[in-house]
């Protein structure tokens, strides 16, 4: 898939989870933490870790017997990543990998993990069956292997009100993250692993003002520099008759053990 503007950007993704976390309704980690069934001692692969917001509280819960191996292509994040791991005193308990996601085979020979955890991540792999396949192979027997992402209809809200600038609809979209997790990645998994589940997940965000909302678009991949004078005069106008803009984050979960 190819990666947008902000996909390795560290400032970019910051700026969206510090988004999530203020201006969402419910919680993604606890949802995505629910179906990994975690435990103190695990050996957990972070596919496309980015700057941590999974591998940091996962470290916390896996304690000083455990391990969180956390890989990105971005080595921007991972600096990051590894600084907030030093500031919570968890950096003894997480390994950072630097490289793509098609690369496993190559880094991880003879290694075996607890869980595998693919959150926004999988779809940037040129090769996603390969990948599945080598998941497969390094999860131990009753392993649980569970990634995410993005819906059909994710941010649907965002999406219009940015493609009504330019008079247009929201284009259907082809291939890519949703093509992923609504049916590829669901029919790999189907192929490999005895047991395979299906799970949403919606998270309203309510954002309170034309800053506010600016401020998540501005870090999202539908920003687009020539049309910024005309996001702000959007949204301006759209808080002088209303006091929230709310879009959905709708994801799609597959959980599957080995």
């Amino acid at each position: 898939m190819k990666r947008g503007k902000f996909d390795t950007n560290a400032v970019a993704l910051k700026q969206r989870i510090e988004c999530h976390e203020k201006y969402g309704s419910y919680d993604l980690n606890q949802w995505i933490f629910d179906h990994l069934d975690l435990a103190k001692g695990l050996l957990v692969l972070d596919l496309g870790c980015g700057t941590g917001k999974q591998t940091l509280p996962l470290a916390q819960i896996i304690g000083d017997t455990g391990n969180v191996v956390a890989l990105d292509i971005s080595e921007e994040a991972l600096n990051a990543l590894s600084e907030s791991a030093k500031d919570l005193g968890v950096e003894r308990r997480i390994t950072l990998l630097h490289c793509g996601l098609d690369d496993l085979a190559k880094h991880l020979h003879g290694q075996v993990f607890d869980r595998v955890l693919g959150c926004y991540s999988l779809y940037y792999a040129q090769y996603p069956r390969r990948v599945f396949e080598q998941v497969f192979r390094i999860l131990k027997k009753g392993g649980i292997f569970f990634f995410c992402g993005p819906s059909k209809d994710n941010n649907l809200e965002l999406k219009q009100f940015h493609y009504a600038l330019r008079a247009e609809q929201v284009p259907q979209e082809a291939g890519g993250a949703v093509e992923l997790m609504e049916k590829t990645g669901q029919q790999l998994a189907r192929e490999l692993f005895t047991r395979v589940e299906v799970f949403t997940f919606q998270n309203p965000l309510r954002f309170d003002s034309a800053e506010a909302l600016y401020s998540y678009w501005s870090s999202y991949n539908l920003y687009d520099e020539k049309l910024a004078a005309d996001f702000k005069a959007a949204a301006d106008k759209h808080f002088t008759t209303h006091s929230i803009f709310e879009t959905i984050k709708r994801v799609v979960g597959v959980r599957a053990i080995k």
